[in-house]
């Protein structure tokens, strides 16, 4: 009798998910899952050189993810359901494998989701200093880290409201998000390529940084641009709520694949071009100061110069070197280092460089004046602000979908099954992921967020091998099949894998074992809770057939 009632709680709560992600709201998550902005690819730049990011930029959609939506076409035209991924590795691999999967990909959400609206406030700063220095609360002080994540906090709890009223809406407001965040950097693609044929600039820019071999920049830009171009089976968890699903998923991928390469491309060729890469300074774009104390002239003058030149200038002074400034320095090599950057307009001591703020400030400059230049700046910081937004609305999705997919798989507790009477979304799984990315929004987990990338491209992998197992041992079920047979599955099957192992080789060689150490221990936890979940909550859920959806 127990039995019976677990089983139809799980029929009853499914049948009460609305299918309302027409192809338009579907597209705005998708495009807010997959990319959100052409935001975070400025470090290929800086770090791997102009010709080698324009190349990477040009070969990663065809490469790594067109094979993506290739795969995830296949397998989501062949099980539509909410739960996705979870359902298509458990189907080739059986459901340890498959709970693997859900379960690494929740913890993905955890680690890196979260750190959107952190981000989102940290770029708010730059209109109210208070999130960095602190306020004033009812008489009390509350430093500038605790008010950047309560804001943070209150960012996320505004986003779940808006997941339980329905995916749907969540869409529509990526869509409105789109055109604020397109709208100014198409105005930056527009003037940095009308400066770039103003100016007649030909000179050609390198292909890697001074010093830098093929190998490292190579494998670096790699994973920045692997990092920006991934994540286009994630709202297929919501395969229950999207209309027509094995139609509209593909349509919502294909415009997604076009729109992140022309957001990609054309604001990066159009700032190089355009003055900001000009004259070197493309050296400056997304890095990050190697010395935090010193600042970003760390990365372009050797350490022990650069100690050395502190050392003489304290004792020429007589004070100690923490008392120097950087500025203070007249050591021939800093000072040549020093007045480059102040001439590109660069504070040497800054902890980061140029992102899209600061390239579209400098092409501005070139265009209009000091007024031009300010307008790009504010523009682009706000897109900047409301990208953070639409990558967390797009990204909590999935996050919030798989612990309802894997309770009605008998895989969690069946309290995560509820569904919203009213609006249809899975409520409580919504709350409850809420609170985790409450947690991990606090910025001392963010050292674990390394973790996530192994996990997640290890459930990409599993993904490709599902969609080789299930075409040999289920052949004849209905799907949308990568074409060109056998032939066809190894053309787009061998560069994402290549891609993500040379990655996972590379983040292995750059953060050591604790990168895959975190991960693994991550996995280890999921395994132990499989099996109590197998036991204790399993027997009388009966397993939801994937292939029965309906459209």
């Amino acid at each position: 009798m127990a039995d019976q009632s677990q089983a139809a709680l799980v029929q009853s709560e499914t049948k009460k998910l609305k299918r309302e992600l027409t192809l338009l709201p579907l597209f705005g998550l998708l495009y807010f899952t997959v990319c959100g902005g052409a935001f975070g690819i400025e470090p290929l730049i800086g770090y791997s050189g102009p010709g080698l990011a324009l190349l990477l930029i040009a070969i990663t959609p065809f490469i790594f993810s067109l094979p993506n939506v290739l795969m995830v076409r296949e397998l989501n035209s062949m099980m539509p359901v909410e739960g996705g991924y979870y359902h298509w590795v458990k189907q080739a691999f059986g459901p340890f494998a498959g709970f693997l999967a859900g379960w690494n990909n929740w913890v993905v959400s955890w680690l890196d989701v979260a750190i959107y609206p952190v981000l989102a406030v940290t770029n708010l700063s730059y209109f109210i200093p208070a999130l960095d220095t602190g306020t004033m609360v009812g008489g009390f002080f509350v430093s500038g880290p605790v008010t950047r994540w309560l804001i943070a906090a209150i960012i996320i709890w505004a986003i779940s409201y808006l997941q339980i009223r329905g995916a749907r809406l969540a869409g529509l407001f990526t869509n409105w998000l789109g055109i604020f965040v397109l709208a100014p950097l198409g105005l930056l693609s527009v003037l940095g390529i009308f400066q770039w044929i103003r100016s007649g600039y030909t000179a050609s820019l390198p292909f890697l940084p001074e010093g830098e071999n093929l190998i490292g920049a190579f494998s670096t830009g790699l994973f920045v641009v692997m990092w920006n171009f991934m994540g286009w089976e994630l709202p297929a968890v919501a395969g229950d709520e999207i209309v027509n699903p094995r139609k509209t998923y593909p349509r919502a991928m294909a415009l997604t694949l076009a729109a992140t390469i022309l957001t990609y491309t054309l604001p990066v060729v159009a700032g190089l071009f355009g003055g900001a890469g000009a004259d070197g300074r493309w050296q400056v774009w997304g890095i990050e100061a190697e010395n935090r104390e010193v600042g970003i002239i760390s990365n372009f003058v050797d350490e022990e110069v650069l100690s050395n030149a502190f050392d003489q200038t304290a004792k020429a002074k007589g004070v100690s070197v923490a008392d120097v400034s950087l500025y203070d320095i007249n050591v021939p090599p800093v000072m040549a280092i020093r007045d480059q950057l102040v001439s590109w307009g660069v504070d040497p001591t800054s902890l980061s460089g140029w992102e899209f703020p600061q390239i579209g400030d400098a092409v501005g400059r070139l265009v209009g004046g000091e007024p031009l230049a300010r307008t790009m700046g504010t523009l682009l910081t706000v897109a900047a602000i409301l990208s953070m937004i639409g990558l967390f609305v797009g990204n909590s999705l999935g996050g919030s979908r798989i612990p309802f997919a894997l309770a009605a798989d008998g895989m969690f507790p069946t309290f995560l099954l509820k569904v919203h009477p009213r609006f249809g979304t899975p409520w409580i799984s919504i709350i409850l992921v809420g609170i985790i990315f409450t947690v991990f929004s606090w910025q001392a987990f963010s050292f674990l967020v390394v973790a996530d990338v192994f996990l997640q491209t290890l459930v990409i992998l599993a993904e490709f091998a599902a969609l080789w197992k299930l075409r040999i041992t289920k052949p004849h079920f209905p799907r949308q099949a990568v074409p060109g047979g056998i032939s066809g599955l190894i053309l787009i099957t061998l560069g994402p894998v290549s891609i993500i192992v040379l990655a996972i080789v590379s983040q292995y060689l750059e953060e050591g074992f604790a990168s895959i150490g975190w991960a693994l221990a991550f996995m280890a936890i999921g395994a132990l809770i499989y099996f109590p979940m197998r036991h204790f909550v399993k027997p009388g859920i009966p397993d939801v057939n994937p292939y029965q959806a309906s459209d």
